[in-house]
């Protein structure tokens, strides 16, 4: 069963100086070292090489290509790291001056993350290629992606220095902490239902 909903908070948040330059922000997963729909998988070292200066770089819609928005960058990478076996972690924050593109990773309709950058040695497989070597450049947002395993997994409007982030549920951001039950009258009638359904089929 699939199911969304979108709950309204506002919590109480320390202010820093980077929430005067961006509407929110974005964690998520921008490559991993699996075959992606085009045939290409990066190696880890790839990764390795790029994760410290990818910090600052933009990010992108659709790599430059969105007509609405051309080549401008749309945010920023605050955070960079390479997590062996999961690939290239960042966080990164969106402009204000782009609150659409905001709006719309926040509702879930930009989602996915995609890498661009300069190929700079190929190893050639009998079913895909192997980038050994590149220099990523930038980080796009996208609607759709070559590797469906790289997107945003949590989106915050505020920093977060010490506070827990909040999680991406549905079309909302959610923002609560790991030990608080989200008890809600949608969340409390779905448990209800599925709790009757699970009786009933005993």
């Amino acid at each position: 069963m699939r199911w969304i909903t979108c709950i309204q908070v506002r919590p109480c948040l320390e202010k820093t100086l980077d929430d005067e330059v961006f509407a929110g922000y974005l964690e998520g997963v921008a490559a991993t070292s699996d075959i992606d729909l085009e045939g290409d998988v990066f190696s880890e070292e790839v990764f390795k090489a790029n994760a410290a200066s990818l910090i600052g770089k933009p990010i992108m819609l659709q790599h430059g290509r969105s007509q609405a928005v051309g080549e401008q960058a749309v945010g920023q990478i605050i955070e960079a790291k390479h997590i062996p076996g999961k690939g290239l972690w960042i966080k990164a924050g969106i402009y204000k001056a782009f609150g659409d593109v905001w709006r719309m990773v926040k509702n879930g309709f930009l989602r996915f993350l995609s890498i661009g950058g300069y190929v700079k040695r190929v190893r050639f497989h009998d079913k895909y290629r192997e980038i050994e070597e590149a220099e990523i450049t930038e980080v796009s947002l996208t609607d759709r992606a070559a590797n469906p395993r790289a997107q945003i997994i949590t989106v915050f409007s505020k920093s977060w220095p010490t506070a827990p982030k909040s999680i991406v549920s549905g079309n909302e951001a959610i923002a609560k902490p790991a030990t608080q039950e989200l008890d809600t009258p949608y969340f409390r009638k779905y448990w209800s239902r599925h709790g009757f359904h699970r009786i009933k089929r005993e």
